[in-house]
């Protein structure tokens, strides 16, 4: 065995620097493939769901604050807004009614799939979050008539009364 270790490693010695790298290349896509397998994949649920919850809040503050920026008075602006709960999902689910002599038993259990060697329930709808307010600092924040376009502008968008929309100027 230590024979042919020492015959291989004198053989790699002869070879040329292409042919080198091309068996080192081939070495690090087999280990690379090898750590994929053992390496655990993504992240815990919580995590990501926390994620995505936070990523949906920023979206929606960035692209609230580009519509208001771009009001005529507005100016440079911060947008704060607070949602009701978070997102809500509905699940695929497989029922089973039985009426037997008079009573009704029923049964429910969610459709599987498999991803990733576990089995994951079917998504069939999302429903996002509703905004609860919204905070506006701008600076025409001082302007009666900004912070009536802000405010329309905010109603319309979230469909939320006036009383939950606070505009203010923003502090230089």
């Amino acid at each position: 065995m230590e024979t042919k270790i020492k015959e291989y490693f004198s053989n790699f010695k002869k070879m040329k620097h292409k042919e080198k790298l091309l068996v080192f290349a081939c070495i690090f896509g087999v280990v690379l493939i090898l750590l994929s397998e053992v390496v655990p994949s993504g992240t815990s649920a919580k995590k990501s769901e926390s994620t995505d919850y936070r990523q949906y809040i920023t979206s929606l503050e960035e692209k609230t604050e580009n519509i208001i920026s771009s009001i005529d008075g507005v100016g440079k602006c911060k947008v704060m807004i607070t949602l009701q709960e978070t997102d809500e999902n509905f699940y695929a689910q497989n029922t089973d009614e039985n009426t037997d002599s008079g009573s009704i038993s029923k049964k429910s259990e969610y459709v599987l799939y498999e991803d990733n060697n576990n089995d994951s329930p079917v998504l069939i709808k999302q429903s996002f979050p509703k905004v609860m307010g919204v905070a506006v600092v701008c600076q025409g924040g001082d302007n009666a008539n900004v912070k009536e376009k802000v405010i329309s502008a905010v109603s319309s968008l979230f469909g939320i009364s006036s009383a939950k929309i606070s505009v203010s100027k923003i502090n230089r």
